[in-house]
């Protein structure tokens, strides 16, 4: 069985949920839902303090993917990858961390096997614990405001009805670039 772990960042509560900085984990939970539409098994979230996430599991043919929700805030979310990897070692090519980003236009996608953190508060606390920048990362664009909105008060904010419908008409690609990066080639489902 090949394992995989998705690592979608956000913030917690009501209060963060569908705002552009919880995009990451939003459309996590979106593609935990393309996935049971594929035939794929769907555990129940767990909450587990010791990583600070709720804990999801899917399993589809030979591959098991962990997905983890975060329970703590944004720029403390290192220590959710690193506590969970401190009981679950995996390979670096066998994770994928998905976020928001404001230099990627709405809804475009881009994976990069590591680098920069490209000014995300997030993504910068994970290279902090993980003590380097080669984590595997799913970017999802964003963008930047149209007007003089600060960034801050931008990326804390929903997404217009006009931006909720892009991002709507993206999300099948969004989710078979997921799917793409955690399920083999070879399964029946994958790589569509």
């Amino acid at each position: 069985m090949k394992e995989f772990l998705l690592f979608g960042l956000g913030n917690p509560g009501g209060d963060f949920s569908h705002t552009r900085h919880n995009l990451g984990i939003d459309m996590l939970i979106k593609w935990i839902e393309y996935m049971r539409a594929q035939g794929a098994t769907v555990s129940n979230w767990k909450t587990h303090e010791k990583f600070h996430a709720r804990v999801c599991e899917i399993v589809f043919n030979e591959t098991t993917v962990v997905i983890l929700d975060p329970i703590i805030f944004m720029n403390e979310l290192g220590k959710v990858l690193h506590g969970y990897l401190r009981y679950h070692p995996l390979e670096r090519e066998h994770m994928l961390v998905v976020y928001d980003d404001l230099e990627l236009a709405l809804g475009e996608i881009k994976f990069q096997a590591s680098g920069s953190a490209h000014g995300h508060n997030g993504m910068r606390s994970v290279h902090e614990y993980m003590g380097d920048t080669n984590v595997p990362q799913l970017r999802i664009g964003i963008g930047r405001p149209a007007d003089v909105t600060p960034i801050d008060k931008f990326v804390l904010s929903t997404f217009t009805p006009d931006e909720k419908r892009i991002l709507e008409e993206k999300e099948v690609g969004i989710m078979k670039k997921i799917t793409e990066r955690v399920i083999p080639a070879s399964e029946p489902g994958s790589r569509q």
